[in-house]
């Protein structure tokens, strides 16, 4: 991933991608700053084990680490040198990891005074402290904060991996067992854990223990039906193909087996919206490699909206979309029953007539 300016022609360093903060660490140059942002919870927990690993003697975790949340909490400036001028007692470093400070948000520091105080402070952290800051959301514009965090370390933008590059993560974690699993299943695992790798990484030891129990080394969609998370999107793709092959039965029938596995209606709903609104978008753009680009979806589930799309006008899209915001306001305001709101909407969106949603 090109790196990203946090302002053209500023001196402080581009945030860089999870692959070159992992070269970092296993070419084992160290900073004794990490803020680290992004979506992937996963990959950040992953990083924060190596440093704390390669910073802190083996049993005195307890004594030389220090962890706080301060989402509920300010974290003061001579709070903050506190903790980082304070040495390890027998380890290399002392690691520290500071959640959720918010001196990186929009309106915080509350002033230029005290912005520059905890700068000073970020720009010389002590040799003998390596310090991991994790937040939420990082308001790239604090170019004073920003600049003395890069004086000291490294600024670290985790996404969401690419679905080539979590499929060759599971491809290559099964391997290691003997098992393959064929790209349509990887695919799925993808699809059905919204791209997330630390539910991704639990349907894998999931997979690893049934195919080594089973004998079963060959994994394929049916073993991951059978075994893996439900397929959610999946259903919701043939509530939608029921929908626009205007069959109100089938529509419900599925709505009653999403029920039966417990998913709540809400998410339902939600996931239904949401695939109305992708079919928007592939209605509008009608090619693949464009749609995985923009919804940043699996090959598989950009063909699949493609082909599905085609069942709809873009007017009947569009009010099918407006239908679900009026399905969720009329359970909102208690106006209708959950279940009843939804199986109503499915019943009139099966109909032929194009204005049985107005």
């Amino acid at each position: 991933m090109a790196k990203e300016k946090i302002q053209a022609g500023s001196k402080a360093s581009a945030f860089c991608s999870y692959g070159e903060l992992a070269s970092e660490l296993m070419s084992k140059k160290y900073r004794s700053l990490y803020l680290l942002t992004g979506e992937e919870e996963y990959l950040i927990d992953r990083a924060v084990l190596a440093l704390e690993r390669s910073c802190v003697a083996k049993g005195f975790e307890e004594i030389d680490s220090y962890v706080a949340d301060f989402s509920s909490s300010t974290l003061l400036p001579d709070q903050l040198y506190e903790l980082i001028a304070t040495p390890p007692f027998m380890s290399e470093k002392r690691f520290l990891v500071l959640k959720n400070t918010g001196l990186f948000a929009a309106k915080s520091p509350e002033n230029a005074e005290l912005s520059a105080k905890y700068a000073k402070i970020l720009a010389d952290i002590p040799s003998f402290s390596c310090v991991v800051m994790i937040e939420d959301k990082i308001d790239k514009r604090k170019k004073t904060l920003l600049e003395a965090s890069a004086k000291s370390g490294i600024l670290v933008q985790v996404d969401k991996q690419s679905a080539d590059s979590l499929c060759k993560w599971i491809v290559s974690s099964l391997a290691r067992k003997d098992i393959k699993i064929t790209q349509d299943a990887a695919n799925s695992m993808i699809d059905r854990a919204e791209s997330k790798m630390r539910v991704i990484s639990s349907e894998i030891e999931k997979i690893t223990l049934y195919a080594l129990n089973k004998k079963c080394m060959n994994i394929t969609l049916t073993e991951i039906d059978a075994i893996c998370i439900p397929d959610i999107r999946g259903s919701i793709f043939q509530m939608t193909d029921a929908i626009g092959q205007r069959n109100s039965d089938k529509a419900l029938r599925v709505l009653d087996s999403l029920i039966s596995l417990k998913e709540p209606i809400p998410k339902i709903r939600f996931m239904l919206s949401r695939h109305i609104r992708q079919l928007i978008c592939a209605k509008e753009i009608g090619q693949q490699d464009l749609l995985i680009k923009t919804l940043k979806v699996v090959p598989f589930v950009a063909r699949n909206l493609i082909s599905q799309s085609k069942y709809f006008q873009m007017d009947e899209l569009i009010k099918l979309y407006y239908a679900c915001s009026a399905s969720d306001y009329a359970v909102k305001t208690g106006k209708m029953e959950d279940r009843l709101s939804l199986e109503t909407l499915l019943v009139r969106a099966g109909k032929k007539r194009k204005n049985a949603l107005v």
